[in-house]
């Protein structure tokens, strides 16, 4: 039984006969996306345990075939000193490979391995145009322009100073990232600081240009900054603070020239606790007073402590997005500075938008086709499916348009493609790329219908059945979603788990045995099994074998892992599964 708690943490339940041998192989599938003209990945190295023998291979590949460059954290000085079978290049913990890793540690409890290898790699150059794919079912199109000169922006920065966010320094290290971030403005941006608690406004610096010596003045103000410890003031007042800040936002845009970019960024670690406290009417006020979209708000919660299903929706419903800032990973300060970079940095495009047409073309189902913003070295990649009809001709062009508001004027770029039957691998990856991306969106925008209710939502997203019977919108995401996941066979949190079984025969692998291993129940019969939570398994899993793969259009990391202990060696391949949903 196999359920996704986050990201990279798994629960995976295998019941071992006594002297018993079971087999599993666990696929780990991650979308890869361009930020800042790397790519990123994390590879699940280890379990949360102890274990005796690593055998970890690792290459990264363009779609050609051809192997890229990548870099790895990883101490490969300790591991060259031990007697570890290798065949790798460079002799620090960060190293870049020029081809596949493949190391075969025996005594891997004497080494301080990671349960995560992260790695990042510079793709191939995307067409200045874009690239499109499509096997005739489900397309990709990836887009980031060249040779455009960045937009002037507005920004308006949000700063929670209530009590709570000086627990584990994180008003020090939210001003330490603004303070980073200050740097780069150029004198063409400007900027607003706005401080709030338990009511919208505490302190106010700005509006300034971005100038050397405004800078300087910005970076005296915010470090002078405290918590509020005024009892008076108390709370966290959201409500009045997002208004406040937006009208002061939309009014300092309308004084500036038309190719600006106006964005509002809050930082928080807290729930509405002071003035109105109805999430609901929050963001749909909010969201009342910005239905231009003259300003995009992009939000970032500290994770356990923010509510990040409120920040989520008016980043959502107002052109932005919304990032947990998480605990244990980079120190605060590196995450709120690389969101910042990544997504706000240069700005070379606003109000972007893709359409995929061609004749007699039906576009269906696709992911985020409007991004509020583009930034240097980050991509647009929009995933859907499609529908032919049968006497069209494969060879009549399907075409990608992209329109965007740059420096000068409202520019459109058009790539072209033929569908493309010959390539199966392509095919499998186009398709898994997408369901993962589909039903990320999905689940998000389900969320958002069930706390701001159906009529919002609807406008933000098309379904790829029109015809949904489900009497509330919010369901008929979750079975577009939960479809999506059992045709895809991908274990999605909150959505579907994984049955595991290892033989053609239906046998009992014990008397308490609520399934077979063929999928079965006991008797025979075809039903849905939920394991109950808590519930302990026969034997334990001492080792597993597990391949992971991450894809993107442009390069992609081909992973495996076999791990093992003394007690009970044996390797996990899993032979057949039984995706069922969640209730």
């Amino acid at each position: 039984y196999v359920e996704v708690q986050n990201s990279f943490t798994y629960s995976l339940q295998v019941s071992i006969p006594p002297m018993g041998e079971t087999d599993v192989e666990l696929i780990v599938e991650q979308l890869l996306q361009q930020r800042l003209g790397e790519v990123a990945f994390e590879i699940p190295m280890i379990p949360n345990e102890e274990v005796d023998k690593v055998k970890f291979d690792l290459s990264v590949e363009d779609v050609f075939g051809n192997l890229l460059d990548f870099d790895i954290d990883l101490d490969l000085e300790d591991l060259e000193e031990s007697n570890v079978e290798a065949d790798v290049k460079g002799n620090s913990t960060n190293t870049t490979f020029p081809k596949p890793i493949n190391l075969h540690i025996t005594d891997a409890r004497q080494h301080n391995l990671p349960q995560v290898i992260r790695g990042r790699f510079k793709p191939n150059e995307v067409p200045s145009d874009g690239y499109l794919y499509t096997d005739g079912s489900c397309f990709e199109h990836f887009f980031l322009p060249t040779s455009i000169d960045p937009m002037p922006r507005n920004f308006f920065f949000l700063l929670d100073t209530s009590e709570s966010m000086k627990y584990s320094n994180k008003l020090d290290n939210a001003k330490k990232a603004l303070i980073n971030f200050i740097d780069s403005l150029s004198p063409r941006d400007s900027l607003t600081i706005q401080t709030f608690a338990g009511k919208g406004t505490i302190d106010l610096w700005g509006v300034r240009p971005g100038t050397e010596e405004e800078k300087k003045d910005a970076k005296v103000f915010i470090s002078k900054i405290k918590v509020v410890d005024d009892y008076r003031i108390w709370g966290t007042d959201l409500h009045e603070a997002l208004l406040e800040a937006l009208i002061r936002a939309q009014h300092d845009g309308e004084e500036t020239q038309n190719d600006t970019v106006d964005v509002l960024v809050l930082i928080s670690d807290a729930w509405a606790s002071a003035g109105e406290t109805d999430r609901a009417k929050i963001a749909k006020h909010v969201y009342d007073l910005n239905k231009d979209g003259s300003v995009k708000i992009f939000t970032l919660g500290f994770q356990g402590q923010a509510d990040m299903t409120l920040l989520d929706a008016i980043a959502l419903m107002n052109g932005g997005i919304s990032a947990p800032i998480l605990q244990g990973n980079e120190d605060f300060a590196s995450q709120i500075t690389l969101f910042l970079g990544s997504e706000l940095g240069t700005i070379l495009l606003s109000d972007v938008t893709v359409k995929i047409t061609g004749e007699d073309v039906t576009v269906m189902g696709e992911t985020k086709k409007m991004y509020p913003l583009l930034a240097e070295g980050y991509e647009v990649v929009i995933r859907g499916l499609i529908g032919l009809p049968h006497a069209r001709d494969a060879n009549a062009p399907i075409k990608a348009i992209t329109t965007a508001a740059t420096m000068d004027n409202i520019q459109n770029w058009e790539v072209s493609t033929v569908v493309d039957l010959d390539d199966p691998v392509k095919s499998s990856l186009c398709y898994q790329s997408y369901a993962h991306s589909r039903i990320s969106q999905l689940v998000r925008m389900r969320e958002a219908a069930e706390f701001l209710g159906d009529d919002i939502v609807k406008s933000l997203l098309n379904l790829a059945d029109s015809n949904c019977k489900e009497e509330e919108f919010s369901d008929c995401i979750k079975a577009e979603a939960l479809d999506l996941a059992i045709k895809a066979n991908v274990v999605a949190k909150g959505l579907t788990a994984m049955v595991t079984v290892n033989d053609d025969q239906c046998m009992d692998t014990d008397e308490a045995a609520e399934i077979c291993v063929d999928g079965t129940t006991p008797d025979g019969n075809k039903e849905s099994y939920e394991p109950k939570y808590g519930e302990s398994t026969d034997g334990i899993m001492q080792s597993s074998t597990m391949t992971y793969g991450y894809a993107d259009e442009y390069g992609y990391t081909s992973a495996s892992i076999e791990i093992s202990c003394s007690t009970l060696f044996f390797v996990l391949t899993m032979l057949s599964m039984l995706l069922f949903a969640i209730a």
